[in-house]
């Protein structure tokens, strides 16, 4: 775990890799003048979203919050991030109550960062946007209420790098292009060495810029649509050997050379099954490598009849208590701190209608075992206001 005796270590590292990276990003980003690249396509008018910079932006020095010792903390969009009107609300949930955190998206399932990164590398492939456009701003503003700034990666789930590096992207044995799932959304390869650069890339821009930590998720294999046409002749290794040699990878780079604090999300159902659930998701050969582990437990999506109940939905403490409890036993019978258990839990109506009483029954479970850290997930980043005063 990241002590607070570290933020000033932190705050020196963020603005030295700041020094570095302004001077070519500058460089950068006076030279664009060609059509931004969208998804491989050339266009005459960007749009508002890809548009990039026509000069070069104002560099805040950049300091970091340490880690709080209990974080309490809220998702917020790249759409509702970069709105002032939605980040009005934000900070009105954020003011004089619970929460300590938020976590905002730096790259979802279109593969598109929400911001335009200084790295300039990163720049040249075009895959910045102004869906945040004065992020230093935003995060200055967050920090200024000693606000947590953890940000999303989308690692392997990704529309946008293959159309860039099409041959790093799992392919399909029947169509000989990229496999695609139900949604249409490509998948990274997981073993592949360029794919972990490019991800270290990105988080290391994103500490530059001033998020205090990296959440990374979508670490593993895909889990639906034709699986079994999946090309998985450059595997060497098993499915949780191969996503653990990943956060191995992560933790030499990330945590111990750049001391930047990195947590992951998993499958909720990881804490209670026996196996890797097919997706390569192994909790005891994950939490080693990461500073938490935040395990997506919210009821509505255990299968009916999980635990005994036949909504899980309908039982949000009991769920969430049984599930996190499988987790702890897990963590403890392999010697690993549980308190690198940070669960997300849910605040949206999926199986039933989360009533201010379920959301906050499904902290006190949290509680109840011993933790004191959790995040909250709502997609429509509206929440229950009362749960967080």
């Amino acid at each position: 775990m990241q002590q607070a005796g570290n933020a000033f270590i932190k705050t020196v590292i963020g603005i030295a890799v700041l020094v570095v990276v302004i001077g070519i990003g500058m460089h950068f980003y006076n030279k664009q003048s060609s059509p931004t690249e969208v998804l491989g396509v050339q266009t005459d008018t960007p749009s508002a979203e890809t548009q990039t910079a026509a000069v070069a932006p104002v560099i805040i020095p950049v300091t970091h919050v340490p880690t709080p010792a209990e974080v309490n903390g809220i998702y917020v969009s790249s759409w509702s991030a970069g709105t002032p009107s939605s980040m009005a609300h934000i900070n009105s949930l954020l003011d004089g109550g619970k929460l300590n955190s938020v976590v905002i998206d730096i790259k979802d399932a279109t593969g598109r960062l929400s911001y335009m990164p200084l790295d300039p590398t990163l720049a040249a492939t075009g895959v910045g946007t102004n869906r945040i456009r004065h992020l230093g701003d935003l995060i200055q503003s967050l920090h200024a209420k000693h606000v947590y700034v953890i940000g999303r990666i989308e690692v392997f789930q990704d529309e946008y790098y293959p159309t860039l590096h099409p041959e790093n992207a799992l392919q399909d044995t029947v169509t000989k292009g990229v496999w695609k799932d139900p949604k249409g959304l490509s998948y990274l390869q997981s073993n592949n060495p360029e794919v972990w650069h490019y991800t270290e890339q990105i988080a290391e821009d994103a500490y530059a810029q001033g998020f205090d930590e990296i959440n990374l998720d979508y670490v593993r294999f895909p889990s639906d649509g034709k699986l079994a046409d999946i090309d998985e002749s450059s595997f060497t290794q098993s499915k949780q050997d191969t996503i653990a040699s990943f956060f191995t990878n992560i933790d030499t780079t990330l945590r111990q050379k750049d001391h930047i604090t990195v947590s992951a999300d998993i499958f909720g159902l990881t804490l209670s099954a026996k196996d890797d659930l097919g997706i390569g998701q192994k909790l005891e050969l994950i939490a080693p490598h990461v500073d938490y582990v935040c395990p997506m437990i919210y009821p509505s999506h255990f299968a009916d009849g999980t635990y005994g109940y036949k909504n899980p939905a309908a039982h949000p403490y009991d769920v969430i208590h049984h599930s996190l409890a499988d987790g702890i036993a897990k963590l403890q019978a392999a010697g690993i701190p549980v308190t690198k258990f940070r669960p997300w839990l849910q605040d949206f109506n999926l199986g039933a209608v989360y009533t201010a009483d379920m959301v906050q029954a499904q902290i006190n479970a949290v509680h109840d075992l011993g933790l004191h850290s959790w995040l909250m997930w709502d997609a429509a980043n509206t929440y229950t206001a009362s749960v967080y005063k």
